[in-house]
């Protein structure tokens, strides 16, 4: 009920508004089933759905009113859905938004998801919120990302931009969760586990700036945030030695990109650093070390219908030789390099109705992989099916695809639009 509350809020001050006087709204929305499958065979733990990883039915209603201008507008975007493992019913309010602004200057007020980068399923300028959980489980790719409750306001004059983004409650990233997903796990052991969310002070504020432009033939920006990271740390409590206690250690990041044409193609280059405000040594293993992150990319047509997409990554772990003289022993050593090569092949077949798609990412430092096959089918102009598969691999089971080896599987989509 609190979620369509606020849809009326959002709409009611939309109203509000002198430039939506005479508005034009529009519904839509789609009819969903989503289901995912390991195929690993393995052993799972009791409080573990095991064979099945995702069945639900879902229905996502998106409500848009605009003022004739465009100068204002409102969107709030609904799902209500089924989930056939817990055999409960959920809303989940994606977005909901205020737009206004004019020529020279807008604001975007409510809940909305924000992405900025320029990597394939690689972030580095990307500090916003993330659903790991629907990404191993089989959901669509746009639930990869969710909405935060924030303000977006924008400034533009000729080829020169800038967004600053300012989220006053802490979003999280959405964890691998143990009742659907085999993941690693440092501490076993300690299974009192409490979790200590960042407060509402006005130092605990989140931050985010974009500043972009044209130069020439190339889109350039730079990027600032100050925030947390996404995903929680675990340290002992030092009180209760048996309670493991997580918490979001402070983060600000600096960052750049790059992208044009080049050649036959389109050229990619961005960079950042992560400042992990909380172990500026290095010295406690627990927290993220300070890092410098890259990727260059490459996307270009071999012939119509044909793409192909090429990624190098990188990670550079900052004061290394701090964090080895303080890991703990029986935890998994990282290196100091990690490498990530991705390669995604598209192919549309059937004037555009049958789309093949193969998306590989490997880690040579890692020794791990992620293979994603898949094949989508529009039957209609509006229904459309897919089926595909997440195959995890590594050597060791703490690298980022080795822990979830055993989720392997396929997963099926079918998609009503109205």
């Amino acid at each position: 009920m609190r979620s369509i509350g606020l849809v009326g809020l959002i709409f009611g001050l939309a109203f509000a508004l002198p430039h939506t006087a005479h508005a034009q709204a529009s519904v839509h929305g789609f009819a969903q089933f989503n289901s995912a499958f390991r195929a690993t065979g393995a052993d799972c733990p009791p409080q573990m759905a095991c064979d099945v990883m995702r069945g639900e039915e879902r229905v996502q209603l998106k409500l848009e009113l605009s003022s004739p201008d465009g100068r204002a507008g409102a969107l709030a975007r609904l799902d209500l859905f089924h989930d056939t493992i817990g055999d409960e019913a959920r809303v989940d309010l994606r977005e909901a938004y205020v737009d206004v602004g004019g020529r020279r200057i807008s604001a975007r007020l409510g809940r909305q998801v924000v992405t900025w980068g320029l990597g394939d399923l690689l972030f580095i300028n990307d500090v916003f919120p993330k659903d790991w959980v629907a990404f191993l489980t089989g959901a669509p790719l746009e639930y990869l990302k969710f909405g935060s409750d924030a303000a977006k306001v924008g400034a533009y004059t000729g080829s020169i931009g800038a967004e600053v983004v300012i989220t006053p409650v802490f979003a999280r990233d959405r964890a691998p969760r143990p009742d659907r997903l085999f993941f690693f796990d440092p501490m076993p052991s300690l299974t009192d586990r409490v979790t200590q969310r960042p407060g509402t002070d006005f130092g605990d504020m989140q931050l985010a700036g974009r500043l972009y432009a044209r130069v020439s033939r190339f889109e350039v920006a730079s990027y600032v945030s100050k925030g947390f990271f996404g995903m929680p740390a675990g340290q002992p409590d030092q009180a209760v030695p048996t309670r493991l206690v997580f918490s979001y250690p402070r983060l600000n990041t600096y960052g750049g990109s790059l992208q044009g044409p080049l050649r036959a193609g389109v050229f990619s280059l961005e960079g950042g650093y992560y400042d992990s405000r909380d172990d500026e040594s290095g010295s406690d293993p627990t927290v993220e070390n300070s890092q410098t992150r890259w990727l260059a990319a490459y996307q270009f047509q071999p012939h119509e219908d044909l793409t192909l997409a090429f990624q190098y990554y990188g990670e550079f772990m900052r004061q290394h030789d701090a964090y080895l003289r303080t890991l703990p022993q029986g935890l998994p050593l990282r290196d100091q390099l990690r490498q990530v090569a991705s390669l995604r092949v598209t192919q549309l077949r059937r004037h555009h109705t049958l789309r093949l798609n193969l998306f590989v990412m490997a880690s040579p430092t890692d020794r791990d992989a992620y293979v994603n096959p898949s094949v989508r089918y529009n039957v209609t102009d509006e229904l459309w099916l897919e089926t595909g598969a997440n195959v995890f691999w590594g050597q060791e089971h703490h690298t980022f695809f080795g822990q979830f080896g055993q989720n392997s599987g396929v997963f099926l989509i079918a998609r009503y639009e109205f």
